[in-house]
């Protein structure tokens, strides 16, 4: 990053000075400088606490940043060809503050199936009207992808209005949307397109297939850099255009995320926005192609693999053999993976080469851990993801309807008056406002069977449900 007449150091050489001076704290957090304490704290943690700061004057302040942090943000911005923002709390807050800036309470905003909680969460608290928009999904595999420019012209139609169009890409399996051609065809009509692209902050090269939304005509996309660069989880970023309103983004970011933001998390995105910078062209060469060795040895060792558009997302379809069984072989054996089905197993590869000693390593112990993994039984069910139509809107709760708690078996036909959630990888299987089918039961009856964890209320791992007492 160039040194600017502000502040002739980067973020992080700021706070490694701060730290050789030695300074004495008389300020919050409440270890000053790691200085409190005792030999309970594990050395590595007493050596990053003098690293956990907060907004002194020479350190800047997230909420209002005018020195350090604004320099950093510009340096992620000129990467990013945009205007950014830092996010200490995840790309959950970038959606919140996304729809915020973009959609009024009352308003429709066209939004992806297969969205993570977090938007859905966002729609609700905001009072949005989400019209719904179904993916596809592939054949052969049955996971669901991304949404097409049809299906938004579709639900323009139908459902005419709209304030925003929120999609997810690259999905949790890697697939990207045509981004270019959705915005272009948006853009004509004074609407912006809002893209949750948490697994996608890695892909900025000019010579990848596809790049991140940003470089193709999005209005604004979120980013969790956490996740597939070195940085510290919660750390992620916004990056956006022209046209979204910056006064409204602003607000919302400063009112959703916490007034004490993490210096060891802002550290880190400063450090992952440099090394993405480092990266020459022979480096992402090399990097891909150690991927792409990995994927071929995989094949080799008789494993059947898809790779998404983001070639750090490697799937291993397990079917007949059991996923779930195969990822506790693999945990056993020292190997964690990012998500396990009944008939698949998702790998998320890291952005760095993978060397030839590792690739073998990996490679022997995944087909050995596979030789003790049993086939699927009969009654074990494979997940479809829930069928709806192609576009659709939810119910939308006044608040004062009439709700009941019921048997599944009661529940079939009714409208859900909550949420349920298999994580990961945090996609709604049921939304609070959609019907439930007899589908949707049967699987959560199967996961219940399993012990899969949910993220619902107590009563839905004992099969009841709460739905809207309709009147007709």
């Amino acid at each position: 990053m160039a040194p600017s007449r502000k502040n002739p150091f980067t973020f992080l050489e700021t706070l490694e000075q701060h730290v050789r001076e030695r300074r004495v704290s008389f300020h919050v957090p409440g270890h000053h400088n790691g200085t409190v304490g005792n030999d309970g704290l594990p050395s590595a943690f007493a050596r990053v606490m003098p690293y956990d700061l907060t907004e002194l004057p020479h350190l800047d302040d997230l909420h209002d940043a005018s020195g350090i942090i604004e320099q950093a943000e510009t340096a992620l911005g000129n990467l990013y060809a945009s205007k950014s923002k830092w996010l200490v709390n995840g790309s959950t807050v970038g959606n919140w503050s996304m729809l915020a800036a973009t959609v009024k309470r009352g308003e429709r905003v066209y939004v992806q199936r297969n969205s993570h909680k977090s938007v859905w969460n966002a729609i609700e608290w905001l009072g949005l009207k989400p019209v719904l928009l179904m993916p596809m999904i592939e054949r052969g595999t049955g996971i669901p992808t991304v949404v097409t420019l049809e299906t938004i012209e579709q639900a323009v139609q139908e459902f005419p209005g709209g304030r925003a169009v929120m999609l997810t890409s690259p999905t949790y399996y890697g697939d990207m949307a045509d981004i270019r051609v959705i915005s272009d065809y948006l853009s004509h009509l004074n609407i912006p397109l809002l893209v949750d692209e948490a697994h996608g902050a890695h892909l900025i090269h000019p010579q990848l297939p596809q790049r991140s939304a940003i470089f193709e005509g999005a209005s604004a996309v979120v980013q969790s850099a956490h996740k597939t660069l070195p940085a510290l989880t919660m750390g992620a970023w916004i990056h956006y255009k022209e046209d979204i309103d910056e006064v409204q983004l602003k607000h919302a970011l400063s009112s959703f995320q916490t007034s004490s933001p993490s210096y060891l998390i802002m550290a880190s995105l400063d450090y992952a926005r440099s090394y993405l910078e480092s990266l020459t062209d022979e480096a992402w060469s090399s990097i891909q192609k150690s991927h792409v060795s990995f994927v071929l040895e995989l094949k080799r060792a008789g494993f059947s693999v898809k790779v998404g558009d983001d070639f750090t997302k490697v799937t291993i379809m397990t079917y007949p053999k059991n996923g779930l069984v195969f990822c506790e072989h693999l945990a056993s054996i020292g190997i964690d993976i990012e998500l396990a089905a009944v008939d698949h197993v998702l790998l998320c590869l890291p952005l760095r080469e993978i060397n030839k000693q590792e690739i073998e390593h990996w490679v022997t112990l995944m087909k050995k851990a596979a030789t003790h993994v049993p086939i699927i039984d009969e009654d074990e069910t494979i997940f479809p993801f829930p069928s709806t139509h192609r576009v659709s809107e939810l119910y939308m709760m006044a608040g004062d309807e009439p709700i009941h708690r019921v048997s599944f078996k009661e529940a079939v036909g009714s409208i859900s008056a909550e949420t349920v959630i298999p994580y990961p990888p945090g996609i709604p299987w049921i939304l609070k406002g959609e019907r439930i089918t007899e589908e949707k039961i049967r699987v959560l009856l199967e996961w219940i069977s399993l012990g899969r964890k949910l993220q619902a209320g107590k009563h839905v791992m004992i099969e009841q449900i709460d739905v809207i007492v309709e009147e007709f």
